[in-house]
This record gives C-alpha cells, structure tokens and sequence, in this order.
C-alpha cells in the first residue's frame, strides 16, 4: 500500500510542481492553475472550431491555462460524419473528453445531430441541411461540455488548496489535522485515490512518530530491549526510518 502511497503522492505534487517553479517567489503558496490541452481527435476543422470554442469559453478563467506543455488534462474534441446519399441521412456525433494525464475520464459531453435529406437516391445531398447539422453539432457539443469541465475545475482547485494545507501541517507532525483536511475530498475528484493514500502515509508517519516517542521513553527508564522491539515496528517506507535504525544500533549498544 506504502508503496502506491509514494507513488500517489509523488504523482499528486508532481502536476503542480512546474507552475510552482514559475511562479514569484511571494506567491508560492498559491494554488497553481490546472492546465489543460485542448485538441481535435482527427483533422477536421468542425472539431477544430470546437476547440476554438471550448478555449474560448474557458480563457477568462484564471484557474485555467490552456497549454499543450505539460497539461494536467487533456480535452479531446471528436466529430464523426455519417452521411448517406442512398437514404439521404445526415448524422453528426460529437463528443468532448476530459481525461488526466494518466488517461482518468473526468468528464465526457456527448451530442447527436441528424437530419435527412429526401432526394432521389444517389443524388447530391442538400449542402444547407449538412452545413446545418454540422453548425447544430457544433454549438450542443461545446455548450454541453464548458459547465462540466468548470464544475471540475473548481473540484480541482478546491483539492489542491486541502492538499497545500494538508501538506503544510504534515511537516509540523500535525497528522490528525492534515487527515482531516483531507477526509472530505470524495470520489468525484479525479485525486480521490491519490489523497487516500497521501492519507494512509500519514496515518504511517504518525504511528512511526508514536513508536519513536515510545522507545525513548522506554530507553530514558533503562528498558532498552523494550525500546528495540518498538522501534523494529517502524515501517521501512516511513522518513523517521533511518532514525529509527540509528536509535536501534545506539540502544543495542547499552544492552
């Protein structure tokens, strides 16, 4: 579990770390923006102009950069054109995607467009009623999907902020505070595993902190065989580890 722990929490801090280190020195502690790349799942210019749209409606935000450098999220803007001039049906599916970088779905906005066309079969389709499906496709997709990605960035911010907190009473030994800060962050943020884990490392940081303060105790009254056992009880991925190794081989020596 310790294992994942690290790994969780590296991958937590990590996403945040590039607009720290750009950041002025006095606002540091801020929570940095999510930054979020917004491309077209092929090459066409109606998925393009859904993009330009969804940038558009996420530009005035200042907890949101829209960068292809190192995103947090990847939103994936996809149009399929399905027409047919046999049966002169038009059909047009467009659909929104917000993942993680390691590819968890956030938020997916789907829409469907179709319009027929009653020609002879084998004729040219009515390039109005295409056009038009194609504008319709186009303004449902990027309206359905800004008020999910919003929500989700708000989501985001608000975890990131409990996690700043978090992180800053953890140096001081505050594990139960840190905990709690933690504990209300539920399964609709995309770091809802991450914190859980952030939260069982600190749940292993406070009974290593315990186990130490024990075995002083233990070694202050001349019990330094009790004080070994303890400290033996010090989980290998806990930072107080090499303390509690050192203080081994120093109580050992008085027994």
């Amino acid at each position: 579990m310790f294992a994942s722990s690290a790994k969780g929490k590296f991958l937590l801090i990590a996403s945040m770390i590039v607009t720290w280190l750009i950041a002025p020195l006095a606002a540091q502690a801020a929570v940095p923006p999510v930054r979020m790349s917004i491309t077209p799942g092929g090459q066409s210019g109606i998925e393009q102009e859904v993009c330009d749209r969804i940038s558009m409606g996420l530009s005035n935000s200042q907890d949101i950069i829209i960068s292809t450098v190192n995103p947090d999220w990847l939103i994936t803007c996809s149009i399929i054109e399905r027409t047919d001039q046999n049966t002169g049906q038009i059909r047009y599916n467009g659909t929104v995607t917000v993942k993680t970088r390691d590819g968890q779905v956030i938020t997916t906005a789907s829409v469907q467009k179709y319009n027929q066309d009653y020609v002879v079969a084998g004729q040219q389709l009515n390039k109005r009623l295409v056009d038009n499906a194609a504008r319709d496709v186009i303004q449902a997709v990027s309206d359905r999907s800004l008020p999910p990605i919003q929500q989700a960035v708000e989501i985001e911010m608000e975890t990131r902020q409990k996690i700043i907190d978090a992180e800053t009473k953890a140096e001081d030994d505050k594990y139960d505070e840190a905990t709690a800060i933690l504990r209300p962050i539920g399964p609709e943020s995309p770091r809802f595993h991450a914190v859980r884990d952030l939260m069982d490392e600190y749940a292993m940081e406070k009974e290593a902190l315990n186990f130490i303060s024990a075995a002083k105790g233990k070694a202050k009254a001349g019990n330094y065989s009790q004080a070994v056992i303890i400290l033996k009880q010090v989980n290998k991925k806990s930072k107080r580890y090499r303390n509690a190794t050192a203080l081994i081989a120093q109580y050992r020596a008085h027994k």
